[in-house]
């Protein structure tokens, strides 16, 4: 992780700020692409004049920087909510309130998640790692959960590391395939029903043995 340059020394500002760089830049560059959009158009729809959009970033590339960044705050909230709504609880309850709360989060940045994946080529090598890393770390999330639940005797399969990653899957298709999925189907009804296919998946490797 690097810093990005600011002038700034209001750490809680700089935060402030970043967030609405993060914000508008992903909607202004999904919409015109990165290399269409100049600094001073992203200055303008910020509400800012260049000079005071470069007080909290040090060049165009930090804002990709920092959207990237945003993706690994987004993924450590996510585990900070997994952890508050699944204290004392089963596994089969934690991982049906666990998917709620990812599909739930998706949602909410739909059209952040689709940009991350839209610009992965366009990213280096370090930055594209956070990306990989951050998602990891919900897959792991999964995974140590249901290997619990086998534990427990609660779940049966022979693959926890790929039930784990078919779950995050599902929760990315509901961001970058919303244009079929949401002709079918609300966001509850979704959430429901992959739950449903989850939760069998689980069981029927327990039936094979």
């Amino acid at each position: 992780m690097r810093k990005v340059r600011t002038f700034s020394h209001d750490t809680e500002l700089v935060k402030q700020r970043r967030n609405h760089i993060v914000k508008v830049a992903t909607e202004l560059i999904a919409s015109r692409g990165y290399n269409n959009i100049s600094t001073r158009e992203l200055a303008a729809a910020l509400g800012m004049s260049t000079g005071g959009l470069y007080h909290y970033i040090g060049s165009k590339q930090d804002i990709l920087y920092l959207i990237i960044n945003f993706a690994s705050d987004l993924t450590s909230q996510t585990m900070g909510r997994f952890d508050e709504r699944m204290q004392n609880e089963t596994p089969s309850l934690q991982l049906i309130k666990s998917i709620e709360v990812y599909l739930d989060i998706v949602e909410t940045y739909r059209d952040f998640h689709n940009f991350v994946n839209h610009i992965m080529l366009s990213l280096t090598v370090s930055e594209r790692r956070i990306v990989y890393e951050a998602e990891s770390r919900v897959v792991e999330y999964f995974e140590k959960l249901i290997l619990r639940g086998i534990e427990l005797g609660e779940f049966s399969t022979d693959d926890a590391r790929l039930a784990a990653h078919n779950i995050v899957a599902m929760a990315n298709a509901w961001a970058n395939r919303g244009w079929y999925l949401k002709k079918y189907y609300t966001l509850d009804s979704y959430t429901r029903e992959q739950v449903k296919l989850v939760l069998t998946q689980l069981e029927k490797s327990k039936l094979r043995k």
